[in-house]
């Protein structure tokens, strides 16, 4: 399979290596001594660094199509660093490639921050997609027509494939692996220590969130402080808006109904206590607003994939 890694200037150094080693591992692994997979690392600029300031050698995209292209993240940490870098010159150039690709059948895959260079490709509109959990709000805001879930790992829709937050860069590189071969895939992942995921949900920081609309903002550090005993109509009141626009703007900017944006930051308060403190199940339920340990454990068990004594070993 030939693989073009296109690599943008100010890359995520993690996201780059990732790609390209689980790669080379799996060539390692592969039997008969052959070698799957033929990467190569390609760019739009003869000279490139990585965010931590290293030099990339690259080539220019080849005339001839690659099979697969995949598409490491921009080392942009805040919403505000990601739009200088998706409005640079260069990655306008990288777009055209990848709608070049894209266009001739060639199928695209990124991770983490690199979903929002397919976004503004338009390569995701009206499709599934999903994109590093904590800057989701900043894509839906940029990309209303995708249908984001940002709770998935990873999402294949026809010729694009997402993947989310950072390591997840493993799990698309691993992704590509299984396309080959199921078992070098399971081979590889567990010469890299590394377990299949199929939620972010529960890597989600409690505490952190990136929104630009100061009525969310108003209605999120609410619903934190009010889990226990929370109503739509309260929260409108508190904020001083109506329940219907309250609503209505949650759907525009975070496509979730306010129960259900509740729902997500009772996960993640529930997944951080159970990470960090001794308290019980039922305990826990009863501060984020659920009426019973069993029915708390049998949503974080269907939002992250985990049973409830995992997430407590991740102490």
């Amino acid at each position: 399979m030939q693989i073009s890694v296109l690599v943008l200037d100010g890359v995520f150094d993690t996201g780059l290596a990732a790609i390209c080693d689980t790669l080379q591992v799996a060539n390692a692994l592969a039997s008969g001594g052959r070698n799957p997979f033929a990467v190569s690392r390609v760019g739009v600029r003869k000279r490139l660094t990585t965010g931590q300031g290293l030099n990339v050698p690259v080539d220019a995209p080849a005339r001839r199509k690659p099979d697969l292209v995949l598409v490491p993240a921009l080392a942009a940490k805040t919403p505000a660093v990601l739009d200088e870098a998706l409005a640079r010159s260069d990655v306008g150039r990288a777009l055209d490639v990848l709608n070049d690709w894209h266009g001739r059948g060639v199928t695209v895959g990124a991770a983490c921050t690199a979903t929002f260079v397919l976004g503004a490709a338009r390569l995701l509109d009206s499709q599934p997609a999903t994109t590093t959990w904590w800057l989701a709000p900043t894509f839906r805001e940029r990309f209303p027509l995708v249908r984001l879930d940002e709770s998935r790992i990873l999402i294949e829709a026809g010729p694009v494939v997402t993947a989310g937050a950072a390591v997840a860069h493993l799990d698309l590189a691993l992704w590509v692996v299984r396309r080959v071969s199921p078992t070098l895939a399971r081979e590889t992942a567990r010469y890299l220590a590394f377990d299949k995921r199929e939620a972010q949900t529960s890597y989600a920081i409690f505490q952190r969130a990136t929104y630009r609309d100061a009525l969310v903002e108003r209605f999120e550090a609410w619903a934190r402080a009010n889990l226990a005993r929370f109503s739509t109509k309260r929260a409108a009141r508190a904020i001083g808006t109506s329940q219907r626009t309250l609503e209505r703007r949650l759907q525009q900017v975070l496509q979730k109904s306010p129960l259900r944006f509740v729902q997500d930051l009772r996960v993640a308060d529930a997944v951080h206590r159970l990470e960090t403190s001794d308290a019980s199940l039922d305990e826990i339920a009863a501060l984020v607003g659920y009426e019973s340990g069993i029915s708390l454990g049998n949503l974080l068990r269907k939002r992250t994939g985990l049973g409830v004594r995992a997430l407590r070993a991740r102490q």
